[in-house]
């Protein structure tokens, strides 16, 4: 997986951290367990080789064809003669391209909507969804895969400015959410905060505040905590992300 971002919860400071390549085992809560779903091998790197000639994705190479930048239609094989990638090059940059995995299944689309926008969506080897990633002036705005068997794992959605994260969400394997973030003011950068039990209860919910300038969220408010039978166990009223009353 590439580009993720995880939601380091259960403090006053909530940073956002990239992660690569793993679960995003900080968005969970420490003394408890979750089911956890194979989140399937990372894509082979001879297929990742292509996004380096994908100016839309940050590749800056040229790739060349007969010693000139490759012009239009280019398709290259596996060794059985099988097709591997094939994309469309215009001054030895991809424009749109697919990519194979080996026993034939599509592993990689990746089209430009126009000059600013474009979408890449990739596939476990088995057929499902592995990833859809948007992006607008060169930024990820939207971020979602999948577990292997296609369903939900992590979703993210950015403001197109680069600014604070407009929603995050983590799903078990069943399906259950562990964390989700959900902006509600965007001229204040004010979100609601939810995390939960395994199972799906809901374990504590709040509101926080993203500087727009650093990207930091500090909680604030009132927020509340609920044990696995629904049954609210306590209040922490927060200021500038520290905690000011228990109740």
């Amino acid at each position: 997986m590439k580009g993720l971002r995880a939601l380091i919860l259960g403090g006053g400071l909530i940073t956002i951290t990239a992660v690569t390549g793993q679960p995003d085992t900080l968005m969970l809560a420490a003394d408890e367990h979750y089911i956890m779903g194979d989140v399937g091998e990372d894509p082979a790197p001879d297929l990742n080789l292509y996004e380096r000639f994908n100016p839309a994705t940050g590749g800056d190479s040229t790739r060349a064809c007969a010693g000139f930048p490759c012009m239009g239609w280019v398709e290259d094989q596996y060794g059985d003669g099988s097709t591997k990638h094939r994309g469309y090059y215009d001054g030895g940059h991809l424009v749109i391209y697919k990519n194979y995995h080996p026993n034939g299944q599509l592993e990689r689309d990746f089209k430009r909507n126009d000059d600013i926008r474009s979408v890449e969506r990739s596939w476990h080897a088995n057929g499902q969804p592995r990833s859809e990633t948007r992006y607008a002036d060169g930024q990820v705005i939207f971020y979602q895969d999948h577990y292997v068997t296609g369903a939900v794992r992590y979703t993210e959605e950015r403001q197109r400015n680069g600014g604070c994260f407009s929603r995050m969400e983590l799903f078990a394997a069943d399906g259950k959410p562990i964390s989700t973030l959900n902006l509600t003011d965007k001229g204040r950068g004010l979100m609601e905060i939810k995390e939960y039990h395994p199972g799906g209860a809901l374990r504590t919910s709040g509101m926080a505040r993203c500087d727009k300038r650093s990207l930091e969220t500090t909680r604030i408010g009132t927020w509340t905590y609920f044990d696995m039978a629904g049954v609210k166990v306590r209040e922490e009223e927060y200021i500038d992300g520290k905690v000011h009353a228990t109740r």
